[in-house]
């Protein structure tokens, strides 16, 4: 793929991706397309602007701004206000009951009970900025109820979002990878028994171990910021 001129690039998303290519000192669109899992020709069609006869951009697929808002570190909404300035798009402020949220995307599904393997775009959550400012969200969806109890239970369907520049303390909620590629939420904690994750419903495991040593752990990812439930009053 040759490498385009500066001045050729007339894409909605050019400048965003020349920024995060800088920072990374990548010279090559390939190297953002394939670190990111974009398709190479789907990258150089953001970068140059394709349109069609009618002179409208070729928008790329709601997949694609996902993976493209997780690589920029840009909130969904702020990608589409680019791609349809003409349109007013609507805030989630009145639901959320803040001045702005930013859009989330869900990369993934954690198990709280057995730990899940599965890593895909699902759907995207509000955040209020309050909660988002200065962080690294990344969201997921929770699939089992070990964590359903205690002060702010986490069940089976819950969204929750993690801050990735946190890994957590002791007594906090992370989402973790295992060493088995698997993900799972769970309770961090640190003692003079050890670092393990915990599970806060130990009486409802679903068939997974109440406690997670920490050499079968091999990365926290984040602790969780905020939980969103899976049906909204």
């Amino acid at each position: 793929m040759p490498k385009p001129k500066r001045h050729d690039l007339k894409g909605p998303f050019n400048d965003e991706i020349r920024r995060v290519m800088d920072e990374r000192g990548w010279t090559k669109l390939e190297q953002f397309a394939d670190h990111f899992g974009i398709g190479r020709t789907t990258v150089y069609t953001l970068v140059l602007g394709r349109h069609t006869a009618q002179g409208e951009w070729i928008k790329p697929s709601l997949d694609t701004l996902i993976r493209l808002a997780r690589a920029l570190q840009r909130p969904v909404d702020h990608l589409l206000e680019r791609l349809y300035p003409e349109l007013d798009l609507p805030k989630p402020s009145a639901q959320l009951g803040a001045k702005d949220a930013v859009m989330v995307p869900v990369v993934g599904i954690v198990g709280a009970g057995p730990g899940q393997s599965v890593e895909r775009e699902t759907s995207a959550v509000f955040v209020p900025n309050r909660v988002a400012r200065g962080k690294r969200l990344a969201a997921y969806q929770v699939q089992g109820d070990s964590m359903c109890a205690g002060k702010r239970p986490i069940c089976d369907g819950d969204l929750v979002v993690v801050n990735r520049n946190d890994k957590g303390a002791s007594e906090q909620v992370v989402v973790a990878r295992l060493a088995d590629g698997s993900y799972v939420c769970k309770a961090l904690k640190d003692d003079r028994f050890g670092r393990r994750l915990m599970s806060l419903n130990p009486l409802y495991t679903n068939n997974a171990p109440p406690i997670i040593p920490a050499e079968h752990v091999d990365e926290i990812i984040g602790r969780v910021v905020w939980v969103q439930g899976a049906v909204d009053s």
